[in-house]
């Protein structure tokens, strides 16, 4: 388990959710905090190298300090878990994104250190959401949270099409359920035109629609039914035109929100596709994406 650090209110929220994610699994944190001169790659030549290496040195004190007051703040906090701290030199994304390949799940803020009010997605977590190695967290706070959770109790929503990462998403999302004896909430968005005009159809296709959606989720939890008699299901058609705004808000539901890094229709080079993308931007709660190698 890892999370990002840079020293912001919303890392440090994100790092203590990421220290329940790993109490959770019985699994050591680690925190990983990189730092880079702000001057890295707009020093104009005249520029003295001895300047910049100072620069890079006040970079690296303060993310040192962030990142050792973090991980005793964790320490005190939840004794159980062991936390680790790694400082890194590099852009924080980077850093993250490489730092991925030898982790179950990373863990970043919505927002960092130096966002905008308006950036609804800060860009560190938004590049470590589209180009991670593993699973992601997004952690945001909860509409109502001033403090972040003290447990993960509550259920886990995963959205759910058919595709291969939606697949992926729900086995995430159901080993999840299973940890936190939480209820699986499969979401399945779908849409059918009204009948207007000529024979009526011995079947509203609306309803049509929705059986079909309803049978879509059924199949595809039915494995997880059959080995885990104690997980509780609620199968969840929604109709809707707009997947996007259907998961955002069926988000308010959920302790966690999961979601594959692409659905169906998604462009082979576009890592996160806008179901999931919407999500992470503006869910009422922490987003999960999935990706598949």
């Amino acid at each position: 388990m890892i999370a990002g650090v840079d020293g912001s209110e919303c890392g440090i929220l994100a790092a203590r959710h990421a220290a329940l994610l790993a109490r959770e699994r019985g699994a050591p944190l680690e925190l990983v905090c990189g730092y880079q001169s702000a001057l890295y790659g707009f020093a104009p030549p005249w520029l003295g190298g001895e300047y910049l290496a100072a620069d890079q040195g006040e970079a690296r004190h303060a993310a040192e300090q962030a990142l050792t007051g973090v991980t005793a703040q964790l320490r005190e906090q939840c004794p159980d878990v062991e936390v680790r701290a790694h400082l890194v030199a590099g852009a924080g994304a980077q850093v993250l994104i490489e730092q991925s390949r030898r982790a179950g799940i990373v863990v970043v803020g919505s927002r960092g250190a130096g966002g905008f009010t308006g950036l609804l997605l800060g860009s560190v977590s938004s590049q470590v959401a589209a180009h991670a190695h593993t699973t992601v967290v997004v952690y945001r706070p909860a509409d109502t949270d001033t403090e972040p959770a003290a447990t993960l109790a509550g259920p886990v929503l995963v959205g759910y099409d058919g595709s291969p990462p939606a697949q992926a998403a729900l086995q995430f999302a159901a080993q999840e359920a299973l940890l936190r004896q939480a209820t699986l909430i499969m979401v399945n968005v779908h849409w059918q035109a009204p009948w207007y005009r000529g024979d009526k159809p011995a079947v509203d296709p609306a309803d049509a629609a929705r059986a079909e959606a309803e049978q879509l989720l059924a199949d595809a939890v039915a494995p997880w039914r059959a080995g885990h008699a104690e997980l509780a299901v609620e199968l969840r058609p929604v109709h809707s035109l707009n997947a996007e705004r259907a998961l955002v808000e069926a988000s308010r539901d959920a302790a966690l929100t999961v979601v594959g890094s692409r659905g169906r229709g998604g462009f082979t080079g576009k890592l996160l596709g806008s179901v999931s993308h919407a999500l992470v931007e503006h869910a009422h709660g922490p987003v999960a994406v999935v990706h598949t190698s």
